[in-house]
């Protein structure tokens, strides 16, 4: 009986999760001809806000990218998170992670999974992701960033930007320390 009431709470929890795509290869591989979208908040305009406003970021934000994804733009967010034991206590894993894909004009969560953050962005630089987007170069119209990702440069963490120019739709990459 225990095992049957046990299926049951799992099958109804299960019932209202969304799968989380994977992600596209590259940097805007599925944009439908334009890097941008109408409906789209910027990160420099939403950045130090998200946390808040967003059941999709679970701690520090260690990465973003823009995708077009079933007729709709998205964010994939990524972001350290806490795990927890068999008895509800918090585990010390800065390997922890939540990614989540939100509405790009709403922020709300459309589907989240837990993941394992990779080393970069296990480590902080003491730049943060909303810091780092200022001093990107972000403006608008243009250009604009697509993605922000913790990656390590010669041995140290940094963020490597990807940006988009909305006048041609060429991308540029750099890294902020």
């Amino acid at each position: 009986m225990l095992g049957i009431g046990l299926a049951v709470a799992a099958a109804i929890g299960l019932s209202g999760c969304t799968a989380v795509p994977a992600a596209p290869s590259a940097v805007g591989q599925d944009y439908p001809g334009t890097c941008m979208p109408p409906e789209l908040s910027w990160p420099t305009d939403f950045l130090e806000s998200l946390p808040g406003e967003s059941d999709g970021v679970a701690g520090s934000i260690v990465g973003l990218r823009l995708e077009y994804s079933d007729s709709r733009w998205v964010w994939r967010l990524r972001s350290a998170d806490t795990r927890h034991d068999l008895f509800g206590e918090p585990q010390n894993d800065s390997s922890a992670g939540r990614e989540s894909i939100v509405d790009v004009r709403t922020l709300e969560k459309l589907a989240s999974h837990e993941v394992e953050l990779t080393d970069a962005e296990q480590h902080s630089s003491g730049t943060g992701i909303l810091d780092a987007a200022l001093r990107s170069g972000e403006e608008w119209p243009s250009p604009l960033i697509i993605e922000m990702a913790r990656a390590m440069d010669d041995g140290e963490p940094a963020w490597r930007i990807t940006m988009c120019d909305t006048a041609t739709n060429e991308f540029s990459e750099h890294l902020v320390h």
